[in-house]
C-alpha cells in the first residue's frame, strides 16, 4: 500500500483512524457485492445521487466552495443550531424520513422511486436506508457517526449546490515562514475551537473547552483545551489589537446604574486586598424584589461581545446579561452566571452557566456568542427561536447583579485572546498529575472489543500540544512555572505504552509516541507528529 503525505495536515487524528479501521475490515471475510438487476445510464445515475444528496437532514452554508471564508459567514456557518448530529449515539437504531419498511420512497425529480430497505450494521443494529435496482443509499447522518467524517451541503456561486466530503474537519494550509516555539502554532489562528459541534460549552469554573466526543455529559479533554489556548494565542499574535470599552471601573469609569427595591444597595469603594476601586453590591436575589442593572450604550458596544470583569461573589450572589438576537423578528434571552458547579442549565430563555464554589476573587472572560450558541443548542425551545447565531445579529443590552458581592473592571471587547490563553494555561498547570500527564477521563474504543482504551489514558499528542502551548505561557509571561510543567511533561515519553506511558516501537524498533497507546499499536501519524512538536518546541526553548 502506498500512502502520499502532501502539505500539512492541522486537526484531528480522523483521517488515519479511518485507515485503521480498513485496515482492519480487511483481515475479514470479503462482503458480497449488492446484485445489479438492471445497469443505469451515468447520467441517470448522477442524477439520483443529487437527488439523493438533498435529502441529508444537513446544514447549509452559503459561502462559495473552497474559498476563503469571511469570519461574519464563518460564524453563521459554525454556529448553526441544531444542524448538528448527535454523535454519541453509534450503535442507536436509526429511523431516518420516518417511513415504514418496504415503502416506496417517490424522487423529488419524478425520476426511478427508492425503496426503503434496512441495513443491519455488523448484525448490532439497524439503520433506514434507500436503494434503487444499482445501489443503496445510507443516510450521511448514520455514516458521519460511524466513521467520523463529515460533509455539508455547499452553496456555490452560481446558486448550485454540491456536497462536500471530508475525512477530517481540518484542512490543508501551506506553512507561510520558518516555525519558531514561540510564534504562531502552525496556523492554529485559523481554529475556533469553542465553536465545534463536540463542545459542549465553555467551563464557567475554569474558563476551558468541555467535550463531548466520546462521553455525552462532558468532561475536559486535554487535547481539546491546548488547541483552544494555543489557538487564541495565535489570534493574538495575527490578529489587529481588539476593540475595548470600559463599563465600570469604580473609579475613572462610573456605570448608570438603574436601582430598583428598597434594599438595594450598590456603592463604589478602595478595596485594601486589591488596591482597587470597586463596586459593592447587596441586591435581592429575586428580580421581582429588587434589582441593580447596569444598560450598555447602544451602538457603540456592536460586535463587542466578549464580557470580562473581577467577580467577588458571596452566598448565592450572581450576575446575569440580557442579549437580543434579532432574525426574522426580535428575540431575546438572558444568561446567568451563578454559583453552582452544574455545568449549564437552561429553562425556556433562561441560560445559566455555573462559576463553581470558588469564594475569593477571580477574573471571569465570556465569549457571550459561545454562550448563547451552546445554551440554544441544548434547549429544543431556544433552538427554534436561534436557528443561527452571528455576530452581527446579536446584541448585549444590559448586565444586572443579584445577592452580595463586588464587582469591578467591567469591559466588552471584541476578543480578549490572552485571557482565553491562559485559562488554557493554567487549567494545564492546575491539572498535571503526578506522572507530568493529562490523563482522558472517558474511555476509548477504536474497534470495540479490539482496540479499546479504559478512563485515565494518556495521549502523546495531549502531552506535545500542552508542551507547546506552556512554552509560549513561559515566553510571553516570563514565568518559570510554566516551563517547569512542560519539562514535567516529558516523563511518559520514556514510558512504554503497555506499562501506561506512550511510547512503543515501529516495526524495525524505531521509537514511536501513540495518540491512542492501544496494544496492538495504532502508529496515529499526526498524534506522532504534535508530539514531536511539543519535544522540540521544549528543546529550542530551554
Amino acid at each position: 500500500m502506498r500512502v502520499t503525505v502532501r502539505g500539512v495536515l492541522v486537526g484531528g487524528s480522523v483521517g488515519v483512524l479511518l485507515t485503521t479501521v480498513l485496515l482492519w475490515s480487511q483481515c475479514r471475510s470479503p462482503m458480497p457485492h449488492l446484485p445489479v438487476h438492471q445497469a443505469a445510464h451515468g447520467s441517470k445515475q448522477q442524477q439520483q445521487q443529487q437527488q439523493q444528496l438533498h435529502r441529508s437532514p444537513l446544514q447549509t452554508s452559503h459561502h462559495p466552495v473552497g474559498g476563503v471564508v469571511g469570519e461574519e459567514t464563518y460564524v453563521e456557518a459554525e454556529y448553526s443550531v441544531g444542524g448538528a448530529v448527535d454523535t454519541q449515539h453509534t450503535h442507536a437504531h436509526h429511523q431516518e424520513g420516518g417511513g415504514v419498511a418496504g415503502v416506496e420512497a417517490a424522487d423529488e425529480g419524478g425520476g426511478e422511486r427508492l425503496l426503503e430497505i434496512t441495513c443491519l450494521i455488523n448484525h448490532e443494529s439497524e439503520v433506514s436506508c434507500r436503494r434503487d435496482h444499482n445501489d443503496v443509499y445510507v443516510p450521511f447522518s448514520f455514516l458521519h457517526t460511524y466513521f467520523e467524517v463529515y460533509g455539508h451541503v455547499e452553496q456555490k456561486a452560481d446558486g448550485t449546490e454540491v456536497f462536500e466530503w471530508s475525512h477530517s474537519y481540518s484542512r490543508v494550509y501551506q506553512p507561510q515562514g520558518t516555525y519558531n516555539p514561540t510564534a504562531t502554532f502552525l496556523n492554529f489562528e485559523l481554529y475556533n475551537v469553542e465553536a465545534r459541534e463536540r463542545v459542549k460549552c465553555i467551563s464557567g469554573t475554569e474558563g476551558v473547552p468541555i467535550s463531548t466526543q466520546w462521553q455525552s455529559s462532558g468532561y475536559t479533554y486535554p487535547i481539546q483545551i491546548a488547541q483552544f489556548g494555543l489557538s487564541h494565542y495565535c489570534k493574538y499574535l495575527t490578529e489587529n489589537p481588539p476593540e475595548r470599552i470600559m463599563l465600570e471601573d469604580g473609579g475613572e469609569h462610573k456605570g448608570v446604574w438603574q436601582l430598583e427595591g428598597p434594599s438595594t444597595k450598590v456603592f463604589r469603594v478602595l478595596d485594601q486586598s486589591t488596591h482597587t476601586n470597586i463596586l459593592k453590591f447587596k441586591v435581592p436575589e429575586i428580580s421581582s424584589k429588587g434589582s441593580a442593572t447596569l444598560h450598555l450604550p447602544q451602538g457603540h458596544t456592536q460586535n463587542m461581545l466578549v464580557l470580562s470583569l473581577s467577580l467577588l461573589l458571596q452566598g448565592n450572589g450572581s450576575f446575569s446579561v440580557s442579549a437580543e438576537f434579532k432574525d426574522k423578528k426580535m428575540e431575546s434571552v438572558m444568561i446567568h452566571y451563578i454559583r453552582s458547579d452544574k455545568l449549564l442549565q437552561v429553562k425556556d430563555r433562561h441560560i445559566y452557566y455555573g462559576l463553581g464554589e470558588h469564594l475569593g476573587w477571580r477574573r471571569i472572560t465570556r465569549n457571550l456568542l459561545i454562550d448563547v450558541h451552546k445554551g440554544a443548542s441544548s434547549s429544543p425551545f431556544l433552538r427554534k427561536k436561534f436557528k443561527k447565531v452571528s455576530r452581527s445579529k446579536l446584541n448585549i443590552v444590559s448586565l444586572s447583579v443579584h445577592g452580595e458581592g463586588s464587582i469591578a473592571n467591567i469591559t466588552l471587547a471584541s476578543a480578549e485572546h490572552l485571557h482565553h490563553f491562559y485559562d488554557a494555561a493554567n487549567w494545564l498547570l492546575k491539572h498535571q498529575d503526578e506522572q507530568g500527564g493529562w490523563s482522558i477521563p472517558v474511555p476509548r474504543k477504536v474497534i470495540s472489543g479490539v482496540l479499546e482504551l479504559g478512563a485515565g489514558w494518556y495521549s502523546a499528542m495531549a502531552q506535545g500540544q500542552a508542551m507547546s502551548l506552556l512554552v509560549r505561557a513561559a515566553h510571553h509571561s516570563g514565568d518559570s512555572q510554566y516551563l517547569k510543567a512542560a519539562v514535567r511533561a516529558t516523563a511518559l515519553f520514556s514510558v512504554n505504552a503497555t506499562r501506561g506511558g506512550v511510547r512503543t516501537y515501529f516495526p524495525g524498533g524505531y521509537v514511536w509516541y501513540e495518540e491512542y497507546p492501544t496494544n496492538p499499536s495504532l502508529f496515529v501519524l499526526n498524534g506522532f507528529i504534535y508530539s514531536l512538536l511539543g519535544l522540540y518546541d521544549l528543546k529550542e526553548f530551554s
